[in-house]
């Protein structure tokens, strides 16, 4: 018979944090499940996954051992230009620590956090290695940080929060048969998403495991720095485990659905480290130690005998699951004399104006000292510059090189850079020598005397504010706290003059913004004659806004005057170039992904020639730059 629910839960714990979703797997696979009825959630997937654990059973008799599987590993650290420490832009030593608490875990390593002395407690035996190539066939550190252009994911929900990423996921993954896929990216709307996994047999353009950058590493690395209880990288932990097909282990309530036999049904997920608890009639103890519950960091210890055997099944049975059995990657490439390599460090837009300031890093990845390279740069692929680079870098070693302050005009925008001639020579691999930047430059709003703020509150206005502040941080306007159940609009006024740099920042003390858990809330910023600034709501802590009242900006009069946009977007399979002023066509236009890979292009000679089919793209983020006479601007699009 199947265990019954214990009517006394009272030992069971409530989240701390309102706010924090420990685990969103279980959302998101349900999604998939619909269109991919063979994955894992379905009676097809268990049938295979049986089938799987007595084909090894058989196979380990006959070698009288069993095999460590090492998976290829690639972190995409997604930020927004921040250097590298800072914010989403997660430091080296940040992965790397996550990276070894993986490694303690799944083999139940002696003398660390991942070591346990529970009788059914396994070395899952299962390593994990940052990858040295990529996938085009050049070195890699692992460690691949994609600029996004945007200040992380501003979900309004969470079902939002996994369709961005899914957005994002294609223009970054690397082949999912060769590598195991990890994001780190800042979940900012409130959504509170720890984590999540794609489980096996799913799509591959999406496979992997994302967390949030807050939740990724260890705090027991000295060179790395977490708070909370969820700080010593047992979320990716978990969310691996759900990669390598494990359920929860209160899957389906004390109906103990997690198809492993020895982890005691559980009623619901466990939180804190609440010992002794019991929640399941005749199903034992909890296991609040086991990885795939929802306790915190600290109390978790344990992958089951069984629990290896399912993960070892997926292993051998499951599409997308390497190893080093099956990919190289995490072996070194052969040497080559000279090999230069060029990434963007960090590209700072300089508020209010049309200037912004890159860096950049040479990486030596040839066996001879780097000691010379000329590295070109443009903006749009026009006005090529060169900078000639000098020093002293032998192999692996790079050195950040910082530009001049550079201009553009307002509107998005595509950074190039290119490295040649390392040490005067061709360059034996051409794989790294190019990276781009997708950025975009506000407009300013100079003729407007007026700024409007329109904002509806959610259920709890008592944890909003916000604050309008002149260039010289002198506080101008505010408001908020507000009354709790009380959503009325607020409408203010901050009266403005030409010249001026003011910051527009609102706040949630709660950190979950006002759009969409607590209440439907939303704010928007216009100008005098209803032009939208900026709106939202789905904001973490705060959001801000710099608007410029300054008349220099310099914008083609032909981007203006015609309106450019895109519709309807997201799109499937056409998206439409649309003009305010039909009959003045732009000269052509170009489409970019979000890497900055061009992937289109077309002269425009006549109206049709406006609809553009995108039926062939991958989905995700791309870029359509519509050229005039020279001139130019990019408008993002989503690709469903």
């Amino acid at each position: 018979m199947l265990a019954q629910e214990k009517s006394n839960l009272n030992s069971q714990q409530k989240p701390k944090n309102k706010n924090l979703v420990r685990c969103a797997s279980d959302e998101y696979n349900a999604e998939l499940l619909k269109n991919n009825p063979k994955m894992m959630g379905s009676k097809a997937y268990e049938d295979l996954i049986k089938r799987q654990i007595e084909i090894n059973k058989t196979s380990i008799n006959r070698s009288q051992g069993a095999v460590v599987y090492t998976i290829p590993v690639v972190v995409h650290v997604l930020h927004n230009g921040e250097p590298i420490g800072v914010g989403p832009n997660i430091s080296d030593a940040q992965v790397l620590s996550q990276i070894q608490v993986l490694n303690e875990d799944y083999r139940r390593m002696v003398g660390t956090r991942g070591f346990n002395t529970n009788p059914v407690g396994a070395d899952v035996e299962i390593e994990f290695c940052l990858a040295k190539q990529t996938p085009n066939g050049c070195p890699t550190t692992g460690i691949d940080r994609v600029n996004i252009g945007q200040n992380g994911i501003n979900e309004t929900s969470l079902p939002n929060a996994l369709t961005q990423m899914d957005a994002l996921k294609p223009s970054s993954i690397w082949d999912a048969s060769r590598y195991m896929n990890m994001w780190s990216v800042a979940f900012n709307g409130g959504s509170g998403i720890l984590g999540y996994a794609q489980f096996p047999g799913g799509v591959a353009n999406t496979d992997g495991v994302v967390s949030d950058y807050r939740y990724f590493g260890s705090n027991d690395d000295p060179n790395v720095t977490l708070t909370g209880t969820f700080n010593l990288g047992r979320t990716m932990t978990h969310e691996v485990g759900h990669y390598l097909g494990l359920f929860h282990t209160f899957q389906d309530g004390c109906s103990d659905g997690d198809f492993v036999a020895d982890t005691p049904a559980v009623a619901t997920p466990n939180y804190g480290c609440p010992a002794g608890t019991d929640s399941c009639v005749s199903a034992g103890l909890d296991m609040i130690e086991n990885y795939m519950e929802y306790t915190d960091d600290s109390c978790m210890n344990v992958f089951t005998n069984d629990q290896k055997t399912r993960i070892i099944a997926t292993m051998t049975g499951a599409a997308n699951r390497p190893s080093s059995l099956t990919s190289n990657v995490c072996n070194a490439l052969a040497s080559v004399n000279d090999d230069g390599s060029i990434d963007i460090e960090q590209f700072s837009l300089i508020e209010c104006t049309v200037n912004f300031t890159p860096s950049l890093r040479i990486t030596n990845w040839g066996t001879v000292t780097l000691t010379s390279a000329t590295v070109a740069y443009d903006v749009d692929g026009s006005g090529s510059t060169n900078y000639n680079w000098t020093g002293s870098l032998n192999y692996g070693e790079s050195e950040i090189i910082n530009l001049p302050t550079l201009s553009s005009s307002s509107g998005n925008h595509v950074f190039n850079v290119l490295i040649s001639n390392p040490n005067g020579n061709t360059d034996l691999r051409n794989c790294n020598d190019s990276a781009s930047l997708n950025f975009a430059i506000d407009p300013s709003y100079d003729s407007t005397g007026q700024i409007n703020l329109t904002l509806t509150p959610d259920d709890f206005g008592s944890e909003i504010t916000w604050e309008f502040r002149a260039s010289s941080n002198a506080l101008l306007y505010s408001g908020g706290p507000y009354t709790n159940g009380d959503t009325t609009v607020i409408n203010q006024v901050f009266n403005v003059v030409p010249n001026e740099c003011y910051t527009f920042t609102i706040f949630d003390s709660q950190g979950d913004g006002i759009c969409c858990g607590f209440g439907n809330g939303s704010y928007e910023l216009t100008t005098d004659n209803g032009a939208v600034i900026a709106s939202g709501g789905g904001y973490g802590t705060s959001e801000v806004t710099n608007i410029s009242t300054a008349s220099t900006l310099g914008v083609s009069d032909y981007f203006v005057n015609n309106g450019v946009s895109l519709y309807p977007n997201p799109t499937s399979e056409i998206i439409n170039i649309k003009l305010a002023r039909g009959n003045d066509l732009p000269d052509s236009y170009k489409i970019y992904n979000i890497l900055g890979q061009l992937v289109a292009v077309r002269e425009i000679s006549n109206q049709l020639q406006l609809k553009v089919d995108v039926s062939s793209l991958s989905k995700g983020v791309y870029f359509v730059k519509v050229i005039k006479e020279g001139a130019s601007t990019s408008i993002p699009f989503i690709k469903n």
